[in-house]
């Protein structure tokens, strides 16, 4: 390699690292890995630790359901609030990243959009039919014989609820994933070069 080649690669290895992992883009993953960790630990927590322990601790049903329902419409809140920003983030790093056209950038887009599409059908639509069958019954559903329409009627409601639980802690995960293994390398390689 002549020398005003090899003079000229580190200085061109330099600009690339620069380019790769700038600090608005090390700001953007922070933000997107904060607003991601927030909302997949929220969910995990509710789920197994604030809705079982309101079941075994609490001394009725009713009170256990009144406290995991008031918790679960923060939390659907909190879902729709981080949903949109990760939407948002994920937009900005994808078009920084120049991979907003492919179909990698599609499913990385795809997954917040879903987890937020689904936190509003549980809050408006789930939960709303889950309240108002509570309601006419004043909260007394575990009262009601096992058979009973009206407690059957709730269960399928209620397991909808969990589906959608379940559906956005998985595509979370899968987020989590699939953002360090396609998004982040350049600026992790970045990082390690410049160490």
């Amino acid at each position: 390699m002549t020398p005003a080649i090899s003079a000229a690669a580190p200085a061109a290895n330099s600009a690339l690292r620069v380019a790769r992992a700038t600090p608005l883009d090390t700001a953007l993953d922070a933000a997107h890995s904060l607003v991601l960790s927030l909302w997949l630990g929220a969910m995990v927590f509710f789920s197994a630790a604030v809705a079982p322990s309101a079941f075994g601790v609490l001394p009725t049903r009713a009170l256990a359901g009144a406290l995991v329902n008031s918790v679960l419409g923060k939390l659907e809140w909190w879902g729709l609030t981080c949903g949109l920003l990760l939407i948002g983030l994920q937009w900005l790093q994808l078009l920084r990243a120049g991979r907003l056209a492919s179909w990698k950038g599609g499913l990385l887009l795809a997954l917040p959009a879903m987890m937020t599409l689904n936190v509003a059908l549980s809050k408006l639509v789930v939960s709303a039919r889950l309240s108002a069958l509570r309601a006419g019954l004043g909260g007394e559903i575990e009262k009601l014989p096992l058979d009973d329409p009206i407690r059957l009627t709730f269960a399928a409601w209620h397991q909808y609820s969990v589906w959608l639980m379940a559906f956005n802690i998985l595509a979370a995960a899968a987020l989590v994933i699939l953002c360090r293994v396609w998004l982040r390398p350049a600026a992790s390689s970045a990082m390690r070069e410049s160490l």
